[in-house]
């Protein structure tokens, strides 16, 4: 039995008893041998059986030889078995007919036993090294495949990590979309193809400039067009894999909506691939319910509030359910586990990449992996843990030192012109410089955005102070120059040395936030003091005086004019208000004064810090909005005011209104409600 399984199986086909048989008798001692009378016979055989080669009789009843070649070759398991014709017609356009629809040979009736052996011998033979070849193919091909898919995946990791907004995000789509396939009653093997679609699906954002992935602002129409574009992208880099069933439609039409509103073909309804679908709607949800550039993550109900709108217009209303469901259950995507890591998708094969991936993933993605007490992308004390190191230091009554709060300067011209994934790069820069100019004894900390702050342990000395803090700012400039071609980022640094008992972490950091704003009215680029001695602060403020003249003669002969409002200090602001009152009656126009103000219940759940990046990014908010021949200053600590001139009361409105929903989309509290006042100045002031 086992020498009859290891032998070559032939089917013989012919309508005559006698050939079959002679045949046989020629063939049975090398080949396993199965005889039909008829090509319908041979067929039906055909159907459940696959033999290593078939000979075929041309002319026989009811289906003749070409005919039953036809259905074989139509047919996809038969295709590729080995066909020699058996005929008794010697013409040649037979031969050739026979020959043009594929066979492998052509044997005349009747045929010499040897010569018969040998042909079907080098026929099989052939064949074999054919599937051989076919079967290293293959493999080789699903080994290409599967290291671009690798790659593919390792970059879809990379796109994702490029910016602590989207971190993760195609990681949690993939398994909200394995989650929505296993309630379909999808296969495994299908699950694992969508979990690829959607894992890659916005692999296309790798054409994108980060400026515009990242602009915290209203995208213009060119920029949008752009964003729309990586779909497109996308499906061109994802053509060549074949491993994957659908791996395009999922980058290309994610986007489509139910209603045919969508991109990038305006598919609609049942046209739109049931992947895409589903991708699309495991998208919109993560974006919800993830912190975003513009606006920080929404409550769960909301996000299903937004599903249930959605059904029928965006989303294929069937699918949008199940997801709605399947947020009611509580799920949960884990960045700590990809699909390699699943039960029933793991390969041996995939491990070590199984280990980078996960790597990747949990470094650059999951900030949860990071200490809690520390800023994930500086790894320095978080607020809170600073001011407990720092007063707690301070319980001993003989400890000194000095504080540091330090901001760089234009840091928004970084994340405005080059995004934010350019701005954590600078961060990341002079958190290197923190770390270069301080010891292991120091306390560091980063208070917000690009403000750090540094307790230097007994250090009182105003000449160490002074040293430190130019090599501070030293080192950051040449760090800094290698990047920024335009020269426009330099530190700006406030101190408050404590050489008392009893000392307030809070009180220091507004006394370093007090000599920090000053620099900031006058010039940038230096440090200043609080509150020394005369002789200390002649002797701190004396290069301060002269590099200030030197900014000012800078400024004053700029070629490159100030863009938006004018900012100015309260007290010129004063000033500038009794001078347009004077003039309004003189020039017969029209100014509105408008006060911004952080809701005072908010307000006081914020803390200095907080407080402070909340009114940076407003007076920015306002700088950038309005046009040249307006005029802003900060009021208050949590005001900030404007004239507008030439306006009246409802385009007033209408602009503090627009500076509200920008300052929603930039500032990243989601919890801060801004509210303002708006009152037309009286030409008789």
């Amino acid at each position: 039995m086992m020498e009859e399984k290891e032998k070559k199986h032939i089917l013989i086909v012919d309508d005559s008893r006698t050939i079959l048989k002679h045949a046989e008798g020629v063939l049975m001692g090398s080949y396993q041998i199965t005889l039909k009378e008829s090509g319908k016979l041979a067929y039906e055989w055909l159907l459940s059986n696959t033999p290593d080669l078939v000979l075929l009789d041309i002319n026989m009843p009811e289906i003749n030889g070409y005919e039953t070649f036809k259905l074989m070759k139509e047919n996809t398991r038969m295709a590729k078995i080995p066909v020699i014709f058996l005929t008794a017609d010697t013409n040649q356009d037979s031969e050739v007919m026979g020959l043009e629809m594929g066979a492998m040979d052509y044997i005349t009736k009747p045929f010499a036993p040897k010569v018969m052996q040998q042909r079907i011998a080098r026929i099989i033979e052939l064949n074999e090294l054919r599937k051989n070849l076919e079967s290293i193919v293959e493999s080789k091909t699903e080994d290409i495949q599967k290291f671009f898919i690798q790659s593919i995946t390792t970059i879809a990791y990379a796109i994702d990590a490029k910016d602590r907004y989207t971190r993760g995000h195609s990681v949690r789509v993939a398994q909200y979309c394995v989650e929505i396939a296993k309630r379909l009653d999808w296969s495994k093997e299908n699950q694992l193809n969508l979990y690829y679609i959607a894992l890659l699906h916005d692999i296309g954002k790798i054409g994108i400039p980060d400026r515009i992935l990242n602009k915290p602002g209203r995208l213009t129409d060119e920029e949008y067009r752009l964003i729309r574009n990586h779909t497109l992208i996308g499906d061109s880099i994802l053509k060549p894999i074949t491993l994957v069933p659908q791996i395009c439609e999922g980058a290309r039409h994610h986007h489509e909506r139910f209603d045919g509103k969508g991109y990038p073909d305006g598919l609609k309804g049942s046209d739109i691939p049931y992947v895409a679908r589903i991708v699309g709607t495991a998208d919109t949800y993560d974006a919800i319910t993830s912190n975003r550039i513009y606006e920080r993550a929404r409550v769960l109900d909301y996000a299903i509030g937004e599903l249930e709108k959605g059904k029928g217009t965006q989303f294929d209303p069937y699918l949008a359910e199940i997801m709605i469901q399947i947020a009611k259950s509580g799920f949960t995507p884990n960045l700590e586990t990809n699909v390699f890591e699943l039960e029933h998708f793991s390969t041996s094969e995939d491990a070590e990449h199984d280990k980078f991936i996960v790597s990747v993933c949990n470094d650059a993605g999951n900030e949860s992996k990071h200490n809690e007490n520390c800023d994930y992308l500086t790894n320095f004390f978080t607020r809170k843990v600073f001011e407990s190191y720092v007063n707690t230091y301070f319980k001993d009554m003989l400890n000194t030192g000095t504080m540091f709060l330090m901001d760089i300067d234009h840091f928004m011209y970084v994340n405005e012109n080059y995004g934010h994934v350019a701005g954590d790069r600078i961060i990341c820069i002079l958190a290197d410089v923190i770390r270069e100019c301080t010891s292991e004894d120091e306390f560091v900390c980063r208070i917000s955005s690009d403000e750090f702050a540094i307790f230097y342990r007994n250090m009182t000395d105003i000449t160490e102070i002074e040293n430190t803090a130019k090599r501070i700012m030293d080192t950051f400039d040449s760090a800094i120059r290698e990047i920024d071609n335009d020269h426009k980022l330099s530190l700006s640094i406030g101190i408050c040395i404590a050489k008392k008992a009893n000392q307030d972490c809070k009180v220091l950091l507004q006394k370093c936030d007090k000599a920090l704003y000053f620099i900031k009215q006058n010039g940038k680029n230096n440090f200043k003091i609080y509150q020394q001695t005369e002789v200390n602060i002649a002797s701190s403020l004396s290069k301060g005086l002269q590099m200030d003249l030197a900014h000012l003669k800078h400024r004053l002969s700029e070629e490159i004019p100030a863009q938006g409002a004018y900012q100015v200090e309260y007290g010129h602001f004063e000033k500038i208000y009794q001078l347009i009152a004077r003039s309004l009656s003189r020039n017969n126009k029209m100014a509105q004064i408008i006060l911004f103000s952080i809701n005072e219940n908010i307000r006081g759940t914020m803390d200095i810090g907080e407080l402070n990046e909340a009114m940076n990014v407003l007076e920015r908010c306002i700088v950038s909005s309005l046009r040249k021949g307006d005029v802003t200053t900060r009021y208050s600590s949590s005001q900030q005011v404007v004239i507008m001139i030439d306006s009246n009361i409802e385009n007033g409105k209408r602009i503090a209104q627009r500076i509200i929903e920008n300052y929603s989309r930039v500032y990243d509290n989601y919890n801060v409600e801004l509210i303002y006042n708006i009152e037309e100045i009286s030409s008789k002031q």
